[in-house]
This record gives C-alpha cells, sequence and structure tokens, in this order.
C-alpha cells in the first residue's frame, strides 16, 4: 500500500509540468509541440523506470527529467507571451493552483537535484546491463557474475565468461573483442563516472569485464 502510494506520488510530480503547461499555454502552434515533447519526455523516463528501455545511466535520465521538463515549460511560457502578447487577466482555480504546485516544485528541484547527483555520481555503482554488448557470433557465454569492491576508490563489475570460436586459440579469440581495455564516460552530461571494459583469459576461458568506479577513481 505504501509503495502504491507513493507510485502515485511520483506519477504526480512527474507529469505537474505538463499539466502546467496545459493549463496556461494559450491556443497557438507553440502549444501542441510542446506538450507533445514533454509526453515523449514523461514516455522516455517511464520506459525505463518499467524496463522497456535500457540506458547506460539510467539515474541520469531521474535526476535530468524534472529540470528540463521545467526548463521546457519555461522557454514555452516565455515564447507563448512572445506570440500572444501579455496576459490580461491573473489565474484563477486550477491554473493559479497548478501554478503555484510549479514553482514549488522548481524550487524544490533546483536545491535538490545538484545534492543528488553528488550523492548518485560520487560512489561506485553496478554498471547497467546496456553496458555488456552481446558477444559476436562464435562465441559461448558460459556464465555470467556481477560484484562489488569495497574500501576506498571501490569499482562494480559485470563478467561474462566466454568461449571462443572453434578450432581458434582463447588468446587470439579474446583479441578479437575489441576493445581489450578501454575508458568512457559513464552518462551525457553529470554522470562523470569511469566506465571501463577490460578483456583478459583465464586458461580456455575469455573474461569480459565492465566495470563502473566513482569520482574518485
Amino acid at each position: 500500500m505504501v509503495i502504491v502510494l507513493w507510485a502515485g506520488i511520483g506519477v504526480l510530480f512527474a507529469l505537474l509540468p505538463l499539466v502546467h503547461w496545459l493549463l496556461r499555454a494559450r491556443s497557438t502552434p507553440l502549444r501542441a509541440s510542446v506538450a507533445v515533447a514533454l509526453v515523449l519526455w514523461l514516455v522516455l523516463m517511464l520506459a525505463v523506470a518499467f524496463d522497456q528501455l535500457q540506458l547506460r545511466s539510467e539515474a541520469e535520465l531521474y535526476l535530468l527529467y524534472m529540470p528540463l521538463a521545467e526548463l521546457v515549460v519555461l522557454v514555452g511560457l516565455w515564447l507563448d507571451r512572445r506570440i500572444a502578447g501579455p496576459r490580461t487577466e491573473r489565474p484563477t482555480g486550477w491554473p493559479r493552483a497548478a501554478g503555484t504546485a510549479f514553482h514549488g516544485q522548481l524550487t524544490l528541484v533546483l536545491a535538490a537535484t545538484p545534492l543528488l547527483a553528488l550523492v548518485a555520481f560520487h560512489e561506485a555503482d553496478l554498471p547497467s546491463a546496456k553496458a555488456v554488448p552481446e558477444p559476436p557470433p562464435g562465441y559461448t557465454v558460459l556464465r555470467a557474475g556481477k560484484d562489488c569492491g569495497s574500501g576506498n576508490g571501490a569499482t562494480c563489475w559485470r563478467t561474462l565468461y566466454l568461449a571462443g570460436p572453434p578450432d581458434v586459440p582463447t588468446a587470439a579469440a579474446a583479441d578479437r573483442l575489441r576493445p581489450r581495455q578501454r575508458c568512457e564516460t559513464n552518462g551525457w552530461l553529470i554522470d562523470r563516472r569511469d566506465l571501463c571494459t577490460g578483456v583478459s583469459t583465464d586458461g580456455a576461458t575469455i573474461v569480459y569485464r565492465v566495470l563502473l568506479g566513482g569520482n574518485g577513481l
């Protein structure tokens, strides 16, 4: 029951920018365009939340969703004013209530997002399954694993244990899985943690490992 309640509050919180826009925007071509953009942005977040779509840095999407949605609404209202001119009446009823809630939400998001980003993207975390590619044809997945280290500078990782193509030496089969060692940024904008990929061998087994560390690495 508690989970359902919090899920409902979260959905209402996510819908507020769209509701505010629909109640405040006037009947210009901009109204439908901004509404569609907000709906698509919301659908993307829900698809990730319900595991219909996997991203490499899902936490980054959750943190960016609200600031970007509010920014779109603020820019849209500014353009609405430029197109249709200043409003002559003050909002009342539901438009006024939605506007008050929207600006309260905006204040909360501006204060909380930097703090949440510091917490979410400072420590190591398990890499997304999206970061582990499908093995190429001829390679067989023997097993998969995941784990996290402990202490300062810890990393978390996902591992695939592979068998190479028949009649190909293990070292040569590992060499074909490029890159043998590479690091890149895990996210697009605020998730600056290092996502590293390494390929090694353990006897006749190829070890393909993806590691995600904290910002301190």
